[in-house]
């Protein structure tokens, strides 16, 4: 490992999982470098690198005490991977983030300051700009028009989560937005499934409201795998579905009901609109 441990607790961590990230990764630690906070640490999970990751990082880290590069002991998957880059940091706040991703020098003075000033919201979500084979896509920004994911109520945050998420398309994303630690905690850490993603940002909502900046404070360079919006093969949205009525099992059995009953007709919603895509796309054939 390189990079000192400070005996101070940072105001924000970010948890920064790579393989193999050399060609954009500088941009993602300048970005950082550059926020307009200070109190902030940078852990790079870095998981068997062998294209110039870890002596960039490891060169970063030499530098500026707040970055540690923490090489993997073992081969791990993509979540363990993410799930290692959180338990390495301890700030109050936490995000993870992509070594092709960047942000404005405003963004953790933004989003910390909306945290703060909402004691209950659990993570903040911003305006992204995503970029698809280098040109950027179009800016939305789908709080405004769906919110509700700043409800009290835990099942109509999901219910207004599933609703922003099938309508809003690339508006926001949960699992790269700044979250409490203590919150992020709570959850499977996108377990360990294909769906973890959605997984999460249902457990997030069911700890605690969002809270939004409607600012264009963060951009990503976006390859979907597994991303959240796609249509997705229905067995694999169940089994999500039922990692998420897990975690709702302290509601009550109308709202458990009722949430179970949205999460299914998420599901069958983005089925049906891959079928009808792939019809389209074999008539066109």
């Amino acid at each position: 490992m390189t990079g000192s441990i400070s005996t101070t607790t940072p105001l924000v961590s970010f948890g920064l999982p790579v393989r193999n990230g050399a060609s954009t990764i500088v941009q993602a630690i300048d970005s950082v470098l550059a926020q307009t906070v200070d109190d902030w640490e940078l852990v790079i999970s870095d998981n068997r690198s062998s294209d110039g990751t870890s002596e960039i990082c490891a060169a970063f880290a030499a530098r500026d005490g707040r970055i540690r590069h923490i090489p993997t002991e073992r081969d791990l998957s993509i979540h363990e991977n993410f799930r290692a880059a959180f338990h390495h940091t301890r700030g109050t706040y936490f995000r993870w983030y992509g070594d092709d991703d960047w942000l404005e020098p405003q963004y953790t003075e933004r989003a910390v300051e909306a945290l703060a000033g909402s004691v209950n919201a659990v993570l903040c979500t911003t305006v992204q700009q995503y970029y698809r084979g280098g040109l950027p896509l179009p800016v939305k920004d789908p709080i405004p028009a769906l919110g509700a994911v700043d409800s009290n109520d835990p099942a109509t945050r999901v219910r207004a989560l599933l609703n922003l998420l099938y309508r809003g398309g690339l508006g926001i994303d949960p699992v790269y937005s700044l979250a409490r630690r203590d919150a992020t905690a709570q959850t499977g850490l996108q377990d360990s499934i294909r769906d973890g993603d959605f997984v999460y940002s249902c457990e997030m909502a069911l700890l605690g409201p969002f809270v939004h900046v409607p600012e264009l404070l963060a951009h990503r360079r976006f390859e979907p795998v597994s991303g959240i919006g796609n249509s997705r093969n229905f067995l694999q949205r169940e089994q999500s579905i039922v990692h998420v009525a897990r975690a709702a099992r302290n509601l009550s059995r109308r709202s458990r009901f009722r949430l179970c009953v949205a999460l299914v007709a998420f599901a069958a919603k983005e089925h049906g609109h891959g079928v009808r895509r792939r019809i389209r796309a074999l008539g066109r054939g």
